[in-house]
């Protein structure tokens, strides 16, 4: 139960931190996510957490290292093969053998394996690190292609090795020859179980599709499951788990099209479960570092005080080796980045250099270490995490401050603030053409309530706005109520009933308590003043009608149902005259939509609730959709005519085409699903 709760704790943090980053965007998020961690490690509770080492492998590195394989263009990774082999399996063992020396010729008494080790961690990179860094940025498309087909794979090689290094640390014995050839079998049997594996199980999803069985429920947790099933099998076979899990995936990306035979709703459900499980599980890595970070630092100065200086150096040393080596990697041609000439050559250069990220993938694999090495503490432990710390800061650091002087900054073809505007146009012009064919009426007020969910929300609710709206709101039915009563259409208690309705209205969605009470005391204490004698009396029949003890229930019940059955047939007009007031201001006073949005809401559920047993729901979600349908088609032609006129340009208009796409997709759905 308390792990549990830590888990819970550790998920709440990494929703905190990310809170934050919308509000410091040009500040990593990893660097958030790792001082929230910091704060929680003053909480008594995680004194002693620790997370078992093999749960980095499965519960995380599986799973995030299954979301990039299916999340890859496999038409790309062909193309690109020779290019992703030679930075995924010949630099990183070259880069892995390099930092293992000089890690034990800095500090001879690692033992050379576990310095191998060190360089296994702190080789694989980060390509989506590098995506969150240069988002305003121009990266050549070849460039960041190239990275996140070597991030997928140098993450398994790192993985392999790292298991070679610690076997070897195990045994106290490597054959350089013996090793070679174990990290052959590993690495390429994984790819081949992966091969088989992710075969069989697409075979077993199309299987449930053909038969009907397509539901979220049943498809997203198999697809969930996936990567911990073939991690465990792969493993138990002595084969990379990790590169049969990367390779389960791309068997899953290359099967997309024929899986997206599935639902709609299916599709968005799993890509977004997809997106908030991978995000939350990169969150936790670091909050988990910031949770660790003080104990590790405590355990190296009681082992020696200036030992956390010289593994600050070595780790930044470490970076600029592996920095350096990616830039001759490339501009040497060991591995081809397509480059028009040398200038661009070594520009792409560059950028591979300085994009050699660590994040993630570095981390879990620097806590995956067991605890025991032969029964005994593992030695070096807090020495490679901290080492490993130092790398992934330094990398994330670095390409922030550099890479905005070597790329130029992304000018987007449109503003926020001008997809704002296109937006509000659009759902105008789609509410007056409603309007206009088919006047006012519950249906358009709904169909409007949908169609405002497409404007872009910025600010705040003006509280007087909203006064004043939900007041003019008040006077007009006042106003309508008393025509009603003057022209002999209503009685004088329904006119009595509907107006504390209406009191009772305005009065629930006032925002404030002083106006709250400023309304109780008109509608309580100067409206008693005011009432005729006749009022009075009838307001004392109807009273004396509900509460009376000798009637039964039974009749109570009855009346109770005739008088609101009344009050949905007297509601009618005014409801109509307040819908039509608030589509005009809507259209005239854009400014102020949110208020009145808030208010048409709040008049539309009380007119649902006093027609809810009197209409009929099924003609009425029939109609409702008809307009919906009809509204989407007039703001696609709305677009269409603005982008032939060049009113709109052709990148605004597409992501107004995006947007209606969308959300004509989740309606439809949820119509069918109804």
């Amino acid at each position: 139960m308390d792990t549990v709760f830590l888990v819970l704790l550790l998920i709440a943090a990494v929703v905190a931190a990310n809170v934050i980053s919308w509000e410091f965007k040009k500040i990593p998020v990893a660097f958030i996510q790792i001082a929230v961690g910091l704060i929680f490690s003053f909480f008594p509770i995680y004194k002693h957490f620790e997370l078992e080492p093999e749960i980095f492998l499965l519960v995380i590195i599986s799973v995030l290292m299954f979301n990039d394989g299916q999340n890859t263009s496999l038409s790309r990774l062909t193309h690109q093969f020779g290019t992703t082999f030679s930075l995924a399996v010949e630099l990183a063992i070259i880069s892995i053998l390099i930092v293992g020396f000089v890690t034990h010729l800095i500090i001879p008494s690692m033992p050379l394996a576990l310095a191998f080790a060190l360089g296994a961690i702190i080789t694989p990179t980060d390509a989506v690190a590098v995506s969150s860094i240069t988002n305003n940025m121009l990266v050549p498309t070849n460039v960041m292609g190239t990275l996140e087909n070597e991030s997928l794979f140098n993450d398994a090689s790192g993985i392999v090795a790292l298991n070679l290094a610690i076997a070897a640390a195990i045994t106290g014995k490597f054959s350089l020859l013996n090793g070679i050839g174990n990290f052959f079998y590993v690495f390429f049997g994984g790819i081949i179980l992966g091969a088989i594996l992710g075969a069989f199980i697409v075979a077993i999803r199309l299987r449930l599709i053909n038969m009907h069985v397509d539901a979220p429920s049943v498809i997203v947790p198999f697809t969930l499951l996936t990567p911990f099933a073939v991690y465990l099998i792969a493993e138990a076979v002595g084969v990379s788990g990790i590169l049969a899990v990367v390779v389960t995936g791309l068997i899953h990306g290359i099967q997309q099209n024929r899986l997206r035979l599935t639902s709609s709703r299916l599709q968005i459900v799993m890509t977004s479960t997809w997106s908030i499980f991978s995000s939350i599980l990169n969150g936790i890595v670091f909050v988990l570092l910031g949770l660790s970070l003080p104990s590790v630092i405590i355990n190296l100065r009681k082992h020696d005080a200036s030992s956390v200086y010289i593994l600050v150096g070595v780790g930044i040393l470490l970076y600029i080796i592996m920095t350096v080596m990616r830039y001759f990697w490339t501009n040497w041609d060991f591995a081809r980045i397509r480059a028009w000439d040398k200038h661009e050559k070594h520009a792409n250069s560059i950028v591979m250099a300085y994009s050699g990220v660590h994040r993630t993938i570095t981390l879990a694999m620097a806590f995956s270490l067991p605890l025991t090495l032969n029964g005994q503490p593992f030695p070096y432990r807090n020495d490679i995490i901290f080492i490993a710390t130092v790398v992934i800061l330094t990398s994330l650091l670095v390409p922030t401050l550099i890479l905005p002087l070597l790329l130029p900054q992304q000018v987007s073809k449109y503003s926020e603030a001008e997809l704002a505007d296109a937006k509000t146009k659009m759902v105008d012009n789609a509410i007056v053409s409603l309007q206009t064919r088919h006047g006012d009426s519950i249906s358009i007020s709904q169909v409007v309530n949908i169609l405002d969910g497409q404007r872009t929300v910025e600010g705040h609710i003006d509280k007087s706005k909203l006064t004043i709206v939900f007041d003019n709101c008040f006077e007009l039915e006042q106003q309508t109520i008393e025509d009603m009563l003057r022209n002999k259409e209503i009685s004088s208690l329904n006119a009595d009933l509907y107006m504390r309705v209406a009191k009772r209205t305005i009065l629930q969605y006032q925002q404030s308590n002083f106006q709250r009470l400023n309304l109780f005391l008109k509608f309580n204490l100067v409206d008693r003043l005011s009432l005729s004698s006749k009022a009075r009396k009838r307001r004392k029949l109807f009273h004396n009608m509900k509460h009376h003890q000798h009637v039964n229930r039974a009749e109570m019940i009855e009346r109770n149902r005739k008088l609101w059955q009344q009050m949905a047939v007297v509601e009618k007009k005014p409801y109509e005259k307040i819908v039509s007031y608030l589509n005009q201001s809507l259209v005239n006073d854009s400014s102020s939509h949110r208020e009145i949005n808030i208010a048409r809401k709040a008049y539309d559920e009380r007119h649902r609730r006093l027609t809810a047993n009197f209409a009929s729901h099924e003609e009425f979600e029939q109609n409702q959709n008809e307009l919906l349908i009809e509204a989407f088609q007039q703001e696609n032609t709305y677009i269409q005519t603005k982008v032939s006129s060049k009113e709109f340009t052709p990148e605004l208009g597409g992501a107004l085409y995006e947007q209606i796409s969308t959300d004509q997709l989740v309606y439809l759905q949820s119509i069918n699903e109804e």
